[in-house]
């Protein structure tokens, strides 16, 4: 079963209510930034029919305000809301919507968390439904032997599949668009190397606030992707938005390397250091070596 889900947040809110925070103080202190405001589902058979599917929009009791952008990316209005149910409610349905045996399914693990996280919240202890999980994102990433985590909609592009781009960002609709592009990459023998047990502990939350961050570089990992030769960097690691990013050069194969670091965290509170090394050419080299001097965004 295919879950996809739509928030709401704060992030850049003052863009659109500069005094925001001064008039709600309180929001700094909450414990669910993305708050949950539309579900969607498909439910796939084993031969990937599709069976069933289940909408529902969740009544905000969290955030008082729509942020605009998010408005403005998913279409959702505050007349939609008003209409909605209690997240318990929706959190209930969904549970019925699952059969005994199915296995999870969402792009990115970042669905999944949130779900967990706004169950906690709202003091939801049942979520014996939610055993086995596959993160599709990474599945698509792999078999399509992409270098970079593959958005949905260049999934989507990359398997010829229509897309009418007012219909993304609905969590039916991108439901049952990932189950689309699961349905044509899908491998019985393959997928299995891709269920998750330990929910609790896979890391899934993207950590964005590095004010107080110090990186362990014990736990990052610098080999040449060629050779297996432990390198050192030219350029250290360097904060980049949300992941750190080195350069450096194989002694021993003469490669250039790109390193990227992402920390994540578990939802039991670990941080997972995700380290990714990618060879580059002479020409990439040296465009990235003049991104990382002049702090330009490097992917």
């Amino acid at each position: 079963m295919i879950i996809d889900l739509e928030f709401n947040n704060m992030r850049e809110i003052t863009e659109s209510y500069p005094s925001f925070y001064e008039e709600n103080p309180e929001v700094l202190e909450y414990k669910c930034p993305n708050e949950i405001i539309e579900i969607g589902a498909i439910k796939l058979s084993r031969t990937m029919k599709e069976l069933a599917r289940f909408k529902v929009y969740v009544k905000p009791s969290i955030y008082k305000v729509l942020n605009p952008k998010i408005c403005e990316m998913t279409g959702i209005k505050e007349e939609d809301l008003k209409e909605g149910v209690s997240f318990k409610e929706a959190l209930e349905g969904l549970a019925g919507f699952v059969e005994e045996d199915s296995i999870i399914c969402s792009w990115a693990k970042d669905d999944i968390a949130e779900l967990i996280r706004n169950a906690d919240y709202h003091n939801c202890s049942s979520m014996d439904w939610l055993k086995e999980y596959i993160d599709l994102q990474e599945y698509c990433t792999k078999v399509l032997a992409e270098k970079k985590s593959i958005s949905l909609k260049n999934a989507l592009n990359r398997l010829r599949v229509k897309v009418f781009e007012q219909e993304l960002h609905d969590a039916l609709n991108d439901a049952v668009y990932t189950a689309e592009v699961f349905r044509r990459i899908y491998n019985d023998r393959a997928v299995k190397s891709f269920i998750i047990k330990d929910i609790i502990n896979m890391p899934s939350i993207m950590i964005r606030d590095y004010k107080d961050f110090t990186l362990e570089e014990s736990k990052t990992e610098l080999k040449c992707p060629k050779c297996g030769y432990e390198i050192d960097l030219e350029y250290p690691l360097k904060l980049f938005k949300w992941r750190f990013i080195g350069l450096g050069n194989c002694e021993r194969c003469n490669s250039k390397i790109l390193q990227k670091v992402v920390v994540k965290q578990t939802l039991a509170g670990d941080k997972v250091y995700i380290n990714n090394n990618r060879l580059l050419n002479d020409k990439e080299y040296i465009e990235l070596v003049d991104r990382f001097n002049h702090n330009k965004l490097i992917d």
